[in-house]
């Protein structure tokens, strides 16, 4: 037998244990970090035989798949936030502390973007879509779902973020229920779409400040982008439950956007806009009186193929300045998502006017 102080040192018996179970690990962390980076699809509803929602997969090529037959006016709406929830929370990556998953960054500034967008939403379900005014009573199944949802999403422990983000999707199955048997309500008046488009327009703003502000050729002097100048550009929302150093501490209005937090305020952003994509198209349908009285029909569905075109992955974020040979991401980004959010702005306007005049 060979001597074995001449071996290399990974070939000598005390080294080959630890190294196998080296090998072993960084496999094993690999498979479970492949595992758990996805991002959800697109999706319709349909109708089962017995009323409840079923889940499809949606392509791009028809994204706008009408249910097979007709819906109480709110199913859709709450069939949207429910399959969502259901999406984001079954594995949610934000509150993970332990290795590989905590290393996935992507995936959980998504889903960081994404709850925030639902949170939106799920205020304005509770105090406008859910009720006939503002003396009426407070739908407790939307209040308890929207008190769910604003607990910290870092919290892991004693309850953990997902186990009350999941409560809020039971609550909003019970006032599905409700709803369907004529004790809940559910208002699409032109005024509650307004402000559903209205917060929409604002986190959009937020955002796409955020991202205005990655280009290294668009900062100004304190660190304020040019493009974060515009006037219409409004400020982030009160309120925002992101983490302390995610993106929405990073890139707001005159502040700069460290190279490592390109790629996060890019995942959030798509995050958000996902949301606003699927709940345009159940705008589509619980909505489709007060579109169709301001011919409006027609840009909820441009509004919906802008949004869809923002779910694209490059293999890395660049942030490429003007005339490189690079992509700025950042920038693709933010111009499909400032171009739906003055659509959006458009439609809020076409449907306030007309109900003003």
């Amino acid at each position: 037998m060979p001597d074995e102080s001449t071996l290399p040192w990974y070939k000598k018996k005390k080294f080959q244990v630890p190294l196998a179970a080296v090998i072993v690990l960084l496999f094993f962390s690999l498979f479970i970090m492949i595992v758990n980076y996805r991002f959800p699809g697109f999706f319709n509803l349909a109708v089962q035989p017995d009323g409840t929602a079923l889940v499809e997969a949606s392509s791009l090529e028809d994204p706008l798949k009408a249910p097979p037959r007709e819906w109480k006016k709110g199913l859709m709406t709450t069939d949207s936030l429910i399959a969502i929830g259901d999406g984001l929370f079954s594995n949610w990556l934000p509150n993970d502390k332990v290795w590989p998953t905590i290393l996935l960054d992507n995936p959980q500034n998504f889903q960081l973007g994404a709850l925030e967008m639902l949170r939106y939403t799920s205020r304005v379900m509770r105090d406008n879509l859910a009720r006939s005014g503002n003396t009426d009573k407070i739908d407790p199944d939307c209040d308890e779902a929207f008190i769910l949802l604003s607990n910290d999403p870092l919290k892991w422990y004693f309850p953990s973020a997902e186990s009350r983000f999941k409560g809020a999707m039971d609550k909003y199955r019970s006032y599905r229920s409700r709803l369907n048997s004529g004790e809940a309500s559910f208002v699409p008046r032109d005024d509650n779409l307004s402000e559903l488009l209205h917060q929409y327009v604002s986190l959009l703003g937020a955002i796409n400040t955020r991202l205005a502000n990655a280009p290294r050729h668009q900062r100004l002097k304190g660190g304020q982008s040019a493009l974060a100048k515009a006037p219409d550009t409004e400020a982030a929302p009160v309120g925002t439950e992101a983490p302390a150093d995610g993106p929405a501490e990073s890139g707001g209005e005159g502040q700069y956007v460290p190279w490592n937090k390109i790629d996060d305020n890019f995942y959030y952003a798509q995050g958000a806009a996902y949301v606003v994509r699927q709940m345009m198209v159940a705008v589509k349908h619980d909505f489709s009186e007060v579109l169709g009285n301001r011919n409006a029909a027609a840009q909820v569905d441009y509004i919906i193929e802008v949004l869809n075109q923002t779910q694209f992955e490059p293999a890395f974020v660049l942030n490429g300045d003007v005339g490189s040979l690079m992509a700025n991401h950042s920038m693709e980004l933010h111009s499909l998502l400032e171009n739906a959010r003055q659509r959006i702005r458009n439609l809020n306007e076409m449907i306030t006017i007309n109900r003003r005049s």
